[in-house]
């Protein structure tokens, strides 16, 4: 009996020291954006995803503002981008996909850009994209125009999403804001 308690206690011990933990420190920073507040809010929710869509009331899908996070998943950030710009290169005449920095994060796990679609040469829409993988899930943040926008709208929300970024609560150089 005492050789299977210890046997029982050692399994214990190993399991527990093997045992991986579940990483709960991120955290998605996002400057408060007032003017959404009159926008209509669309959300979609399950165990791996949560949604956040804003349109402009009035304008339906041509103006909207979008917060996907995947929930302990890992992205390739180059294949997700090609699988976004793909619709433009397919309707577009002409379609430029744009690499931007991003102040608040950079390396590999970060990728910020604009694209542009023109017929003739009108520009019929422009988006700005942040995508940013995580030690806990994958961000996907996006604005979409599908029409010309004004370069000062589009510097505006370029810099809300220059002030985006993610955080660790758990991490010794935590960035996380005070509430």
């Amino acid at each position: 009996m005492r050789y299977l308690i210890i046997a029982v206690s050692a399994l214990i011990l190993t399991a527990c020291a093997s045992h991986k933990n579940v990483y709960q420190g991120e955290h998605l920073v996002v400057p408060s954006i007032a003017e959404l507040k009159s926008w209509q809010l669309f959300h979609k929710e399950d165990k791996t995803y949560r949604s956040d869509m804003w349109q402009k009331r009035g304008e339906r899908w041509a103006d909207t503002f979008a917060v996907s996070i995947y929930y302990h998943q890992i992205a390739d950030l180059t294949q997700k981008r090609l699988q976004m710009d793909e619709p433009g290169k397919s309707h577009c005449q002409e379609f430029q996909s744009i690499d931007m920095s991003h102040p608040k994060m950079s390396g590999q796990g970060v990728n910020f850009w604009q694209t542009r679609c023109f017929v003739g040469e009108r520009e019929v829409a422009r988006m700005l994209h942040l995508m940013m993988q995580g030690q806990e899930s994958f961000y996907h943040i996006q604005k979409v125009w599908a029409f010309e926008v004004e370069e000062s709208t589009f510097e505006q929300w370029k810099q809300r999403m220059e002030d985006t970024f993610l955080c660790d609560m758990g991490a010794q150089n935590n960035t996380c804001p005070q509430s």
